[in-house]
């Protein structure tokens, strides 16, 4: 049965990919944001509004008015003065518990969306557990730890869950972004010794946030969301690396030099009226060497797994990234010189046409090959979608379309590899100039669609 949720923070990136998750359900969505909130991430999105803030008690008791259900995203990762991070994470949520409380104590559950900094870094080498004693070492961090210690104080009149997410990354994200771009225009920055780190993709975070929402065993417990072992920091760079056909050189930056340096270029930065990635009280986050966190507590009591390893995750993003132009790979460079063409290329013992700035050409022709491949022949590969993940098959020619007899004979390849529950899907969104099909469960959808029972 379709419930209302009221989201904070739904028109963020986490927000708004929790928004999609709830939507793709069924449910029905009231995002809480501000009056002076981008919207780009809800737009045409069939969600309703309440304006309000967490500082503005009669505005929180008209948005918890009737709802179902609250998942509270909302809250602030940097601030010019400590304070502001107290004065939104900790009691901006103590205003939120209250106003719940005061006008709708009936709600089903009440989702706190915290952060690994309330924890703190890891000790030692072994990831942190969701019982060991927190040690943040932020005043952000330490502002979610109190936002978490009212929950507790609220969780015998609310039924309260919350999630610990660590490094978060994925389609819309703008914090890592720097990090893609760099290393695009050929710069791979190396700060200090080997880094560890655990990073979730979005959607899996997205999902296990509705996942808490309903499981009985989610009440009143704490849940890190990590559904992958962590990996360097050098193993993450490395793979957006590869899957972007980059060639880089690597800048080392030594620990010592990054806190004077940064103080240096802060107010350089602000000054020429550009936003620095980090304010200067999160550099100690920065310079940890571990950050990693044990996810096994939530696929233990509430059956939760990822669907985004890193290089699936990685894969999507950079795919993502592309279609906005927020990104060029090297052939995105090449096909804007203009004057590339396509020409004639041996493959199989037949001349066919190729197109050296193709995505798809250099995957049939060249092999490159980022997913799992289940199939091959002299006309055809057949892979997982970098961004649906589903199977798609690939002409080992450049042109727009299949003939009808190619059509035929990929039927049967795909009913041979998959069974006969999907259906392909001829449709060619990313890359209309070379023939492609996805073979479906459901027809295609936007991520906020509801699927198909």
């Amino acid at each position: 049965m379709a419930k209302m949720i009221l989201l904070t923070g739904a028109n963020g990136f986490v927000g708004s990919h929790i928004a999609d998750a709830l939507l793709s359900r069924g449910d029905q969505v009231r995002a809480m944001v501000r009056t002076t909130s981008n919207l780009e991430w809800l737009q045409v999105k069939p969600v309703s509004y309440a304006y309000a803030t967490l500082q503005d008690r009669v505005s929180l008791e008209k948005a918890v008015e009737g709802v179902d259900a609250i998942i509270h995203n909302a809250g602030i990762v940097t601030a010019d003065h400590k304070y502001l991070y107290y004065l939104h994470n900790s009691e901006g949520t103590r205003n939120l518990l209250e106003a719940i409380v005061e006008v709708n104590p009936k709600i089903s559950r009440f989702v706190y969306i915290s952060s690994q900094a309330a924890g703190g870094p890891t000790d030692g080498k072994i990831a942190r557990k969701e019982d060991e004693p927190p040690k943040p070492i932020t005043h952000y961090g330490k502002s979610k730890l109190v936002a978490e210690g009212h929950l507790k104080r609220f969780q015998d009149k609310i039924p309260v869950t919350i999630i610990r997410p660590p490094s978060i990354y994925g389609p819309r994200d703008t914090a890592f972004l720097p990090l893609f771009k760099l290393i695009t225009n050929g710069w791979e920055i190396q700060i200090g010794r080997r880094r560890e780190i655990t990073f979730t993709h979005v959607q899996d975070l997205a999902r296990q946030v509705v996942l808490q929402l309903d499981h009985p065993q989610a009440v009143n417990e704490l849940f890190h969301a990590a559904p992958f072992s962590p990996v360097t920091l050098e193993t993450f760079i490395q793979t957006i690396i590869r899957l972007l056909g980059a060639t880089t050189r690597k800048v080392i930056i030594p620990n010592q030099l990054i806190k004077p340096g940064y103080a240096l270029a802060y107010p350089l930065l602000q000054l020429f009226g550009v936003t620095p990635p980090l304010t200067p009280d999160k550099l100690d986050d920065l310079l940890q060497l571990c950050w990693t966190i044990n996810g096994a507590k939530a696929q233990k009591l509430l059956g939760f797994e990822g669907k985004m390893p890193l290089e699936a995750g990685i894969g999507q993003t950079i795919e993502w990234f592309r279609w906005k132009k927020w990104l060029k790979s090297p052939r995105d460079r090449l096909r804007d010189r203009g004057d590339v063409l396509p020409y004639p290329r041996s493959i199989g013992g037949k001349q066919r046409l190729y197109d050296p700035a193709c995505d798809l050409c250099a995957l049939g022709f060249d092999g490159d090959i980022k997913t799992k491949k289940h199939y091959e022949d002299q006309d055809f590969v057949i892979v997982d979608c970098l961004i649906c993940r589903e199977p798609m098959a690939v002409l080992k020619e450049h042109r727009s379309s299949f003939s009808e007899m190619e059509k035929e004979r990929l039927l049967c390849i795909f009913k041979n590899l998959f069974g006969n529950d999907k259906h392909p899907d001829f449709t060619q969104r990313r890359i209309p100039t070379h023939a492609h099909v996805h073979y479906r469960l459901f027809p295609h959808c936007l991520p906020w669609q509801k699927r198909p029972m």
